[in-house]
């Protein structure tokens, strides 16, 4: 059963941040016909009724008929999120009022660290104008969270500060990642992954009211301290292994790919002007991953290369696993002083 559907209505976006997995900017014109989303909503409430349909971009209330496909997913029952930068005309107090009639909507709005490094990245005041849209959302009975994107390890020292101002808002959750290797972070954003766990132990511990979603990656010290009997015992659901990607997630782009995740935007499933949703369901994507540091590794049952999507991003090619474990770094490095030196 497929647990999330993304659905990238509109690649226009008011904003150009630098790390956009999308590349989205006020140039892209690409935009999703209103027929064939419908289409795709009133498959996914009838195979699919429990999962979660999230409507993004660029930013999705751009989308000059968004309030219709918004309301046409929520009057079939579905679930739906909003994920937007809260800094367009959409949200007018009007419009708040209406949302707050539905209780299957939340919106998530982007906010990528304090107020000196979201303006950094999304320009001039759009951190107090992003915040002001969260608060009148909530004041107006809307479920919202947060979403963090971390471009510099540097803001975790700050993250507490940032975390303690938005912790009386009433948000549903406060989620924190590292930015993925797409869009215009292809190239990779440094953030060292020794220090981003010892940051993510220490504000899991802060005493928050607000949940805070914030996971270690690639801890080997921690996993290393387990028995193979306790290794064996953990069963993970298809959204924790490869984030999911093609299994419990799909993104639907606004030209109809089915793609099983941004990452992956060259590679699409199927085509919606080509084949109904659920038969391009039926046909996940199979990628072997075939990596030295993976045919030795301890734990490739848990995580199966990672992100994908990263590796592919960055190499180029379909397989190879994520850049960020650092046991893939290493063999990596070796693979590249070996080659080096066979050259003379």
């Amino acid at each position: 059963m497929m647990e999330q559907f993304y659905f990238i209505i509109t690649e226009r976006c008011n904003l150009t941040c630098s790390h956009c997995i999308r590349d989205s900017s006020p140039n892209r014109n690409e935009t999703a016909e209103a027929s064939m989303i419908k289409k795709a909503l009133t498959q996914i409430a009838s195979s699919h009724p429990d999962s979660l349909v999230l409507m993004s971009g660029g930013e999705p209330t751009l989308h000059r008929h968004f309030r219709e496909l918004l309301d046409f997913g929520l009057h079939l029952g579905l679930t739906m999120t909003i994920n937007t930068n809260g800094v367009t005309s959409f949200f007018k107090d009007s419009t708040l009022k209406e949302l707050s009639q539905h209780p299957r909507l939340s919106v998530q709005v982007s906010l990528d660290g304090d107020e000196a490094m979201h303006d950094s990245i999304r320009g001039p005041n759009s951190y107090r104008k992003a915040v002001r849209t969260l608060k009148r959302l909530v004041d107006n009975g809307v479920r919202c969270s947060v979403s963090t994107t971390v471009v510099d390890v540097d803001f975790m020292t700050r993250a507490d500060t940032f975390i303690s101002s938005l912790d009386n808002i009433g948000l549903a959750h406060i989620a924190i990642k590292r930015a993925t290797y797409a869009g215009r972070a292809a190239s990779g954003i440094d953030v060292n992954g020794k220090k981003w766990n010892e940051h993510v132990y220490r504000l899991r511990a802060l005493p928050t009211k607000t949940l805070l979603k914030i996971a270690p990656m690639y801890d080997f010290d921690r996993l290393d301290s387990l028995s193979d009997d306790a290794l064996n015992s953990l069963a993970l659901p298809p959204s924790a292994t490869n984030c999911g990607a093609g299994t419990a997630k799909v993104y639907v782009y606004t030209n109809g790919d089915v793609c099983p995740c941004t990452c992956f935007k060259d590679k699409p499933m199927g085509n919606l002007y080509l084949s109904d949703l659920d038969t391009i369901l039926t046909k996940p994507p199979s990628v072997q991953v075939k990596h030295p540091a993976c045919n030795a590794c301890r734990y490739f049952r848990l995580c199966r290369g990672g992100c994908l999507g990263s590796g592919y991003q960055t190499t180029g090619t379909i397989g190879m696993p994520d850049p960020r474990c650092p046991k893939v770094a290493i063999v990596d490095r070796e693979l590249e002083t070996i080659a080096y030196f066979q050259r003379f």
